[in-house]
């Protein structure tokens, strides 16, 4: 017993270090555009997209995360040769018993380029702002034990100096596009994260830098037959040492193929390397996209999560304008 409370302690530490200088992440990173790479901003079918992405993780330790995230974007403007978008991304990190957050807001800016009847090339920028914070009335701390006991109502002999520190953020994304047709199409692109390196320590004179956050992907679907699609994903987080690689396959069969009411349902399998198997169910309708998931751990962690990693829903709306009716005479005079 005392060896499991060991262990489990060691393993907490670890985990408290790796939050401090790692981002949040999504196992359905395709149903979180904007957060995935400011390309992705206006880089849709429609000419509005609001997306929600909502995760429970680690629900059987003691250091549950939640995170969520609302994205708007839209586009602005729309040529022959390209596509201005703009939009906004919020989202929303807490854990532990410290409440440690993170909350920020970022603009995003994108203009894809027309690179022939099938491609598009996009570059996109997002800035805005960042408030980590913590609570520390639920912590505990060597001092507060006598030799004997805890004594909870005494003094920690710890002063801090904040508990709050806001930032400016910033970063730029690429995207390439590929579309055969509205069921075989790829994106691969890539996204450099916190190019600022804004300071985030609490605590006055010491330093502690938001390290920069490579992101690389792909988001691909292939048509099989009628009603078949093969799906295919990768992606790639890099920052300071800390790296996590993910691979996803997957099926999607459309049981309707009616006007504005399009219905398919899609079944994949993502791979976490070395961390989580995650199953993934979506179903979209018409407008509507509807994903859940849930990672089962089989890192070295599952000693205290009993392989319960963590939930996630995601939904995404998505709104096109109706386009007037070209303009018709019934008499040559008019």
């Amino acid at each position: 017993m005392e060896n499991r409370i060991y262990i489990l302690s060691i393993l907490f530490m670890l985990l408290a270090t790796m939050a401090i200088s790692q981002d949040v992440h999504y196992t359905q990173f395709h149903n979180a555009p904007l957060y995935q790479s400011p390309a992705m901003t206006g880089l849709m079918s429609s000419d509005y997209r609001i997306s929600g992405i909502y995760r429970s993780q680690w629900e059987s330790v003691p250091v549950q995360y939640r995170t969520f995230g609302i994205g708007f974007d839209m586009k602005i403007l729309e040529s022959k040769s390209g596509v201005l978008g703009g939009g906004i991304m919020l989202n929303r990190d807490q854990a532990g018993d410290s409440e440690l957050s993170l909350t920020s807001a970022m603009l995003s800016v994108a203009y894809s380029l027309k690179m022939g009847k099938k491609s598009l090339a996009t570059l996109g920028f997002n800035v805005g702002g960042a408030q980590r914070s913590f609570k520390y009335d639920r912590l505990t701390f060597d001092s507060q034990f006598n030799g004997d006991i805890f004594v909870p109502e005494s003094s920690t002999g710890e002063n801090f100096d904040n508990t709050g520190n806001f930032y400016m953020d910033m970063g730029v994304g690429l995207n390439y596009r590929f579309q055969a047709n509205r069921r075989t199409k790829f994106d691969i692109g890539a996204a450099y994260m916190h190019l600022n390196q804004a300071e985030q320590a609490f605590k006055v004179g010491e330093s502690s830098k938001l390290s920069p956050r490579l992101t690389a992907y792909l988001n691909g679907s292939i048509r099989l037959a009628n009603k078949s699609d093969i799906l295919l994903r990768g992606l790639l987080h890099r920052q300071t040492t800390y790296s996590e690689y993910g691979f996803g396959l997957g099926w999607r069969y459309h049981l309707s193929f009616k006007k504005s009411k399009e219905t398919a349902l899609s079944l994949s399998a993502h791979y976490r390397l070395g961390d989580a198997v995650m199953p993934m169910l979506e179903f979209e309708y018409g407008s509507w996209k509807a994903g859940f998931s849930y990672d089962i751990n089989i890192s070295d962690f599952d000693i205290a999560t009993n392989k319960r990693g963590g939930a996630e829903i995601a939904l995404i709306y998505m709104i096109t304008k109706v386009k007037p009716l070209p303009e018709y005479k019934a008499c040559p005079i008019f």
